[in-house]
């Protein structure tokens, strides 16, 4: 089982240093707003632009904050958001708490309390939570992966935000 994991880190690894752009949905509580969002990423460095249907700026995230005028600042760790956008985990290796219809539920033990669904046949997570201190993450991941997921739905529980994002391109740095 784990060497399935292991292959997902590698596809991840082989896309390391790249722009990605998205179509993009935030809302926070009732407020939703359409836009795009163009992330340059490489290890050890994220940067992202959410704009408005006529490129208007809504949020930034720079030095581990997405924050915006409109937006409750999220904070999110650079590794933990390339992380999430690649669809998988860094760390010590997870343990395999169950497997079921060729789905396996993966725990890393380090830090936070974190779980992933692991679907055992195409080798990808189907969602990761994550919970920490300033409040849970949840991704869930669904499309095609080429070897970044289509699909990505992020929730934020403390602070109500969720970001849909459908991957429309992408091209090595």
């Amino acid at each position: 089982m784990l060497e399935i994991w292991e292959a997902a880190l590698e596809r991840a690894d082989r896309s390391a240093a790249s722009r990605l752009l998205y179509d993009a949905s935030v809302s926070q509580g009732l407020a939703r707003i359409p836009g795009t969002l163009a992330v340059s990423q490489r290890p050890g460095s994220v940067s992202a632009t959410l704009t408005g249907p006529f490129g208007s700026p809504i949020a930034r995230y720079e030095a581990g904050v997405l924050r915006g005028d409109r937006l409750r600042p999220l904070a999110i760790e650079p590794e933990e958001l390339r992380a999430l956008l690649a669809g998988v985990w860094r760390g010590e290796a997870p343990a395999v708490a169950g497997v079921r219809d060729g789905r396996a539920l993966l725990r890393w033990e380090e830090g936070d309390r974190i779980e992933g669904v692991l679907d055992v046949t195409a080798g990808r997570l189907i969602s990761l939570r994550i919970a920490r201190p300033q409040g849970e993450l949840l991704a869930r991941y669904s499309g095609r992966w080429d070897p970044w997921p289509e699909r990505i739905e992020l929730e934020a529980g403390s602070s109500g935000h969720k970001m849909r994002l459908s991957l429309i391109g992408r091209e090595p740095l």
